[in-house]
Parts: structure tokens; sequence; C-alpha cells
């Protein structure tokens, strides 16, 4: 699974590299989200997003100072609207439409496997309708070395931004108060330098000239969106030991 990923915070520059537009109202929304959130009480707040406990932590974690975001925080993901690619914060960590309770932390939803796409429900209302694709610069992974796990980052060599397909959800509270998209990255197997560091799976690294014909799927077969998940970049990835 893909832990954690440090991202470009700068917007501005998301939209002028991969030619979108930028849905500011979503980006207010988000704001208003953590005004409202931060106004109730705790159980109220359990109660509304069908928590098991009370939340300990703010729901609508933005990135940190440098950029890293993990599972539950909210990021850019690039869509496909009416006027062409847009930018809107997404949470990474799916939300299932209409679900009246939050997934356990024990389950992923935030990584997709390329071969559970079909198989998993989560992922199966998903495919083939709400695409996305997520940029990031590095990933992180907790890893076996030394005979202890440790994290480690990877990145494509020659690249300043890596991008992955995604998929994405929208949820509403049954008050209609709270509301927000979520996604997950989709993963296949990684390429021979990830793996011999002690990881199995690797975010997909979709070719830039598939971008608009993964966001809209519509009219496509399900054996063509594949072919867009396996005619992939396949940069050589460079390491660091973050701890």
């Amino acid at each position: 699974m893909c832990f954690s990923v440090q991202i470009d915070k700068n917007i501005k520059n998301l939209a002028k590299r991969f030619h979108s537009g930028i849905d500011v109202k979503a980006f207010h929304h988000l704001k208003d989200m953590r005004n409202y959130a931060s106004s109730l009480e705790t159980e109220e707040l359990k109660n509304i997003m069908g928590l098991k406990r009370k939340p300990k932590t703010e729901l609508f974690k933005t990135p940190e100072e440098d950029g890293r975001v993990y599972p539950g925080y909210f990021a850019p993901v690039i869509t496909l609207s009416r006027e062409g690619r847009c930018i809107l914060p997404m949470r990474y960590r799916v939300r299932p439409s209409g679900s009246s309770e939050e997934i356990p932390s024990k389950y992923n939803v935030f990584n997709a496997r390329i071969d559970s796409l079909e198989k998993r429900q989560t992922w199966s209302n998903l495919f083939m309708s709400n695409h996305g694709i997520f940029p990031f610069i590095k990933f992180f992974e907790w890893v076996e070395h030394r005979g202890r796990k440790e994290l480690i980052n990877f990145s494509p060599d020659e690249y300043e931004v890596m991008w992955a397909p995604c998929l994405w959800d929208f949820w509403k509270s049954k008050d209609e108060n709270i509301f927000f998209h979520s996604f997950a990255l989709i993963t296949d197997d990684p390429p021979k330098e990830i793996e011999e560091r002690g990881h199995d799976r690797c975010p997909i690294f979709l070719k830039e000239d598939h971008i608009d014909s993964w966001l809209n799927p519509k009219g496509k077969s399900r054996e063509e969106v594949y072919s867009l998940l396996k005619n992939i970049h396949d940069p050589h990835y460079s390491y660091e030991w973050a701890s």
C-alpha cells in the first residue's frame, strides 16, 4: 500500500502543469467544513459522521507544511468537468456514497489494487465512472530493514512530479450539513528496484497522453480502460530512508 505521499501544495502550479481549472468553490467549502466540524461537540460530530468512537483529531486535515498527505487528509485531485480538467480537494481515503458508518481504519480504502477494481464493491461501484488523477512528488512506505520496520520514500528519476489514476466517491451526511469527495489511488506490482527494497506495491504512473482518456471512460470498453492502466510510464525509482 502507499502509506503517505508528498505533494506540491501550490494549486496554481498544479493547474498550470496539468492545464486544469481550479474549483475555487470546492476549496472554500473544505474550509467551511473544517470550521463547521470544529464548532460541534465531539459526540455530535461522531454521530453525524457515523464514527465508532469520538474523533481525537481534526477530521478535515489538509497537507502538512512539507506537503505530506496521510490517509484521511484532503489533497488536490484532477477530474474532468464540462469545462475540462478541474482540480478540487478530496479526502485520501474513500467514504462510500450513502454509507451510514465510516469504514473502520483497519481496512485499506485509500489504495485500490488494479486486480480488485471489479472484485471489491467499494471499487466496482466507481470503476468506469468516477475517475481522477492524483499528482504527487514522492510516496512513503514502511518496509522491513535491518530487522525492524523503517520508513522509505520513492520518487521517479527525471520527473519532478508523478501522477496516479484514482477512483473517487461523494458522501453527504443525512442532515446534509457535511459533504465531501474522497479518493483512492490505484496500485499495481512494483518495479524491481522497489521490490528489492521490500515493498510489493507501487502507484500506477499513467502516461500523460492517456490522462484525458482515463478521466473520461464513457464509451470505452473495460479492456480499453485496463490497457490505459497497463501501458504506463516505467521510470526508475530512487529511494531515501526517511527514518
